[in-house]
Order: structure tokens, then sequence, then C-alpha cells
């Protein structure tokens, strides 16, 4: 018995090339969307286990938050230029080292999001590890990675201080441009791309600014991964996180009392 085999005209095969042409132009930029997705939900789960360490760090330090610079009460006016961070008595990120099971702060890969493009600062620093920007101070104590914290808690502050511990931020994603480990709300650093106070209008996407923004405001969409006092983490979009409150009347999220 002869079997013939039918093949296939040019016409049908160039409809099959469009109709897998078509198909993969649908799902490339759905599998683009998931791929940021899961890096997304990497740097939240990070920002949680951060988060936990601190709450096991304050349970055992009578809850002073671990101490960067030397004690003011109030370091939007103590700090207003910078004065009190001539000391430094390392880094919260060495202090909480223990409890996330690490010994080294630039190998923690907790502290790493995988959506940064420079985790390391690498374009930032020159080879003995300060800033490479004219009159930028060094990034120490401590290494750049992907958190920045928020300076409020680095002047000796106690717990009991916050009064809304699941509304104040402790930790946020660094913007890859920023060259520090902390920010300083009270200095403009959640302000407009123009250094304009926090009562200036929430910027779209087109006008964040560096440095004025140390905070990747745009990483995951647009908003921002950060952890909270109460020890949990979450994403919010940027002008959320900035909004005034009652008792965070000033800098939103970022004001810690």
């Amino acid at each position: 018995m002869n079997l013939k085999i039918k093949a296939f005209t040019l016409i049908e095969l160039l409809v099959v090339i469009a109709i897998i042409a078509i198909l993969a132009a649908i799902l490339f930029p759905v599998f683009a969307q998931a791929k940021a997705a899961a890096k997304k939900t990497v740097c939240l789960s990070n920002g949680k286990q951060i988060g936990i360490a601190l709450l096991l760090y304050l349970n055992d330090y009578d809850d002073q938050y671990p101490q960067e610079h030397p004690s003011t009460s109030n370091p939007v006016i103590d700090d207003a230029d910078a004065q009190l961070e001539s000391v430094d008595y390392g880094s919260p990120q060495l202090a909480i080292l223990p409890y996330v099971s690490s010994k080294s702060v630039d190998k923690t890969q907790i502290y790493f999001c995988p959506s940064d493009p420079d985790p390391h600062g690498q374009t930032l620093l020159d080879s003995n590890g300060n800033c490479l920007a004219n009159g930028a101070p060094p990034p120490a104590p401590g290494y750049l990675n992907s958190i920045v914290l928020n300076a409020y808690y680095l002047f000796g502050m106690n717990q009991s201080q916050v009064t809304t511990p699941s509304q104040s931020v402790y930790i946020n994603e660094r913007n890859n441009a920023d060259c520090d480990v902390h920010y300083h709300p009270w200095l403009g650093e959640v302000g407009d791309s123009n250094g304009n106070p926090y009562t200036a209008a929430v910027p779209t996407a087109a006008d964040l600014g560096v440095p004025v923004f140390a905070i990747a405001s745009t990483r995951h969409g647009n908003g921002s991964n950060g952890s909270y006092c109460d020890g949990h983490s979450r994403w919010e979009p940027f002008g959320a996180m900035r909004k005034p409150f009652d008792g965070h009347l000033l800098f939103g999220e970022f004001q810690a009392f």
C-alpha cells in the first residue's frame, strides 16, 4: 500500500510562522512581567527577613535600635547640617548579622535585590570604597547594597518612641544611583526632584530625580518595598508612603515619631 504524504505549501508554512510570531509577541511580555513579579517577591521576602531580624535584635537590646551616631531626641534639628554623623558606632546592617545567620554584609543575600542593576554600587565607588561624586561622603560604615536605612533610627531611638510601628518605615530599597547606606527624610531625600520639601505635590515617575531620591521608588512599578518597625514588609505606591497622616504629619511613613 502506497502512502502519499502531502507537503505543506508555502502559504501554509507562512501562516504557521505568522501564528507562532503572534503568540510569541503576546507571551514574551507576559513572561517578562512574571519574571519582574518574581524578583519583586524575592525583594519583599528579603525585607521581611530583615524586619524579623530587627525585632530579634530589639528583644535582646532593651528595645533600643542599632545606634550608628551620637544620641539626639530630634535629628531633624540636631542633624540639620549633619554635624552628628562624624562619629560612627557601626552600621545597623552589621549589628543584625547574627540574626540572619551571616558574618559578612557584602555577602548576605537578603541585602541584595535581583532587580537592582548595581547592588554592590560598583559604578559609584572608587577602589577605596569612597563615593566618586565630588563632595559626596563615603558610604561608611558598611557596604553599599540594595537597601537604605531610615536615618531617624540611627541616633539612639527606643522602640517606645515609635507610636505607629506598622506605618513607620525602617528600611527601603536603595536607588542604584544613590551613594549612601541610609537616607535622611528631613534633608529632602523623600522630596521631589527639585529638592522641594515634603509639602510639594507627589511627583510623577518622570519627575523623580537623583540624589534627592535616595529610595528606589519606581524599581517595582510605581512603588517601593519597605520593611516596617513591627517586622512586616510590604510593597506600596511611593506617593502613598510619603503621604502625611495623623501622627506622621511631615514625612508620611518615613517619619519615625
